[in-house]
């Protein structure tokens, strides 16, 4: 029986985002003052013909908050219209109401007037996104679907508020098509399969790999989990099929084939600082790897992701490597600045596949360079190599898996409350 791996590394969205950022232009924005608001309140009628007087109630005018510095006007008006609304209730913006809630310790601590700088890219998914950085050192994630741009997340640390990226813990299904060049990866098996998760107010989360070859049954049959996505059913047949068969609240996913894999590390990261935990002997398609710390292109990375011959716990522990892969790459990428996540994304537009809209992109973005590395955990499930009815290896999990998996969906920690894995001989 093969077992799973467990780590105290790092990442989130690792390999998923790039170092560059392009800025707008500079503007001035002065949001304008709101009318003074007037209530008149009469008393009850009594029965005697004299009338109570006319009381009247003048509130505080509503203070706008002014934006200027490196943006451009529509951004520095959305973000001014956005501080004022979190400082002041009664005023409105362009922000969520979730977001005005998580921000409710703000009311009244923001300043009149902040300097910015804004970092914006287009998608090529649809959309864009962007990051603003306030003198204050506070950041908000920005978003344009394609009606204007929303506030959408952002740490104003400055106050003393804990940083907001949508409701926690995000959980996202993340995907490694085995399509080679010239294959369609979304409708092809799936050689990667796991679930990441992130709790931005803790920097905590998890990486949960699923095996394969997992022996499953699906509304289509029996079958290996990764076949789901083939005979043209794509990713949302294995999306819904862990959100609605099995119950698991996820975001959305994102896929990659094998191009544009080493794409994507090429074009974020370049050469991937990683220490590779055993030797992996020579393959038949690509020379072995030595243990320990080395750099990686794109397509070694891409080779020392495939290997699960001729080492110990075979599928458990390639698996368990793709969680290694995605903790060096968000080590390295956490060398940077919130400001470089919009063109990360755009990086990642052009080389994956995602359902998930530009303001889930931007937020978990953002999230992911607020990580603490040693709070993210790497998981495999445990299982045991068997036969199907048809002879095919499979691999049928272990009982017990459902309580780790609920664990971490739970609240997107590993906690010690599930049973503990064992991770496989080296």
């Amino acid at each position: 029986m093969a077992g799973t791996r467990r780590i105290s590394v790092a990442t989130f969205a690792g390999a998923l985002l790039v170092s560059a950022c392009t800025s707008s232009s500079a503007s001035e924005i002065e949001s304008t003052s709101t009318t003074v608001v007037t209530t008149t309140t009469a008393a009850p009628a009594t029965t005697t013909s004299t009338t109570a007087p006319t009381t009247t109630t003048t509130e505080p005018p509503i203070v706008a908050i002014s934006v200027h510095g490196d943006l451009d006007g529509p951004i520095a008006q959305t973000v001014a219209d956005a501080l004022t609304a979190i400082n002041d209730p009664r005023a409105t913006g362009p922000v969520s109401e979730e977001f005005l809630a998580a921000m409710a310790s703000a009311e009244g601590s923001l300043g009149p007037s902040y300097e910015a700088a804004a970092t914006t890219a287009e998608l090529e998914t649809g959309g864009s996104v962007g990051v603003v950085t306030l003198g204050s050192g506070d950041i908000l994630a920005i978003a344009d679907e394609g009606d204007g741009w929303s506030v959408v997340g952002g740490h104003l640390a400055s106050v003393g508020a804990e940083p907001w990226y949508g409701a926690s813990p995000r959980r996202v299904l993340v995907l490694g098509s085995d399509a080679r060049p010239g294959q369609s990866p979304p409708v092809f098996r799936m050689d990667s399969i796991h679930i990441l998760t992130a709790v931005p107010t803790e920097g905590a989360g998890a990486i949960l790999g699923y095996p394969r070859d997992s022996w499953v049954q699906t509304p289509y049959g029996t079958m290996r989990i990764n076949a789901l996505p083939t005979s043209g059913r794509g990713p949302d047949a294995l999306f819904s099929f862990f959100t609605d068969d099995w119950g698991i609240p996820l975001d959305g996913y994102i896929l990659t084939g094998f191009r544009g894999f080493t794409d994507l590390v090429d074009a974020t990261i370049g050469r991937l600082e990683i220490t590779i935990p055993i030797p992996i002997p020579t393959q038949k398609e690509f020379p072995g790897f030595r243990a320990g710390e080395q750099e990686l292109t794109g397509e070694r990375t891409l080779d020392f992701s495939r290997t699960r011959k001729l080492i110990p716990g075979g599928d458990f522990t390639r698996s368990f490597h793709h969680g290694v892969v995605m903790l060096a790459a968000l080590t390295m990428l956490q060398r940077g600045e919130p400001a470089d996540v919009p063109a990360l994304l755009a990086e990642l537009s052009r080389h994956t596949y995602t359902d998930l809209s530009p303001s889930d992109l931007i937020q978990l973005g953002v999230t992911a360079m607020d990580m603490e590395l040693d709070k993210i955990t790497n998981e495999v499930l445990p299982g045991t190599l068997g036969r199907s009815s048809g002879g095919a290896s499979v691999v049928k999990l272990d009982p017990g898996y459902e309580r780790i998996v609920a664990d971490v969906i739970d609240d997107g920690i590993r906690n010690e409350s599930a049973p503990e894995s064992t991770a496989p001989e080296e």
